[in-house]
Parts: C-alpha cells; sequence; structure tokens
C-alpha cells in the first residue's frame, strides 16, 4: 500500500510541475502576442496617417479646384485592432480601440488658416472621405 501512495504522490507533483510550466510558457507567449500586436497597430497607425496627409496636401496644391472630395480606402484593422481616426485644422488623430486606449497624432503644418478641416471615421467604414474647400485659399 506505501509503494502505491508514493506514486500517486509523484504523479499529483509531476501533473501540477507539467501544468504550472505550461501555465507559464502560455502566460508569457499570450503577453508577447499582445505586446506585438500593439506595436504592428502603433506602426501602422504612423502609416495610415501619413496617407491621409498626402492626401490633404495633394488636394490642397490643386490650385484649379475649388472644392476637392479625396475618398479613400482604409484597412479595417490595423495589428488586429479597431481603431478611429479624428481630422481637424491642426492634427490627425489615429486612436487604436483597445482595453488601454493608445493613439498617434500627426500635425498638420504650414496649411492656409483659412481651411477647415473635421471629419472622424471609424476603420469598420473601410474608407475616409476628406472634404476640401480651396475658394479661401490665398484670402487673409
Amino acid at each position: 500500500m506505501r509503494k502505491a501512495q508514493s506514486f500517486i504522490v509523484e504523479f499529483v507533483l509531476f501533473f501540477m510541475i507539467s501544468f504550472s510550466l505550461f501555465a507559464a510558457i502560455s502566460y508569457l507567449f499570450y503577453s508577447q502576442n499582445i505586446y506585438y500586436k500593439k506595436k504592428v497597430g502603433e506602426t501602422t497607425s504612423d502609416l495610415v496617417n501619413d496617407l491621409i496627409l498626402t492626401h490633404i496636401i495633394e488636394g490642397i496644391n490643386c490650385k484649379a479646384c475649388d472644392e476637392v472630395m479625396i475618398t479613400e480606402e482604409i484597412p479595417s484593422k490595423i495589428g488586429g485592432i479597431f481603431y478611429v481616426v479624428k481630422l481637424n485644422n491642426s492634427v490627425i488623430n489615429t486612436t487604436l480601440m483597445t482595453e488601454k486606449t493608445s493613439f498617434k497624432e500627426t500635425p498638420i503644418f504650414n496649411l492656409n488658416e483659412t481651411l477647415f478641416f473635421s471629419g472622424t471615421s471609424k476603420s469598420e467604414d473601410r474608407k475616409i472621405v476628406i472634404k476640401i474647400n480651396n475658394t479661401n485659399v490665398g484670402v487673409e
């Protein structure tokens, strides 16, 4: 009977050690996955901001155009995370919708103050619409 008890105790200890090791390794991979997903999302949000800024500058440079409306498709998720793009006169703000919300801002420099930008686009829409009124450009 003593031999059977030691065998059961040995089996239970082996199971607990194995389960603890498995749980620790699983947590390590899970936390690394979350970390890298957030890093990819932050880096890609810079690219989305640059894409939008490029289209804004392209629309403003059209001197013959009174009104410019640019529609651009954007990815539905960046880094596996949904996001929201907000646009105002001085900054493009891309906010990642996670448990701990993070955002990237890209300033809009050297544009005429008479221009007015505004808008919000959710990534589920998969497109952003930029409307630029060039009729006031050059008027101070």
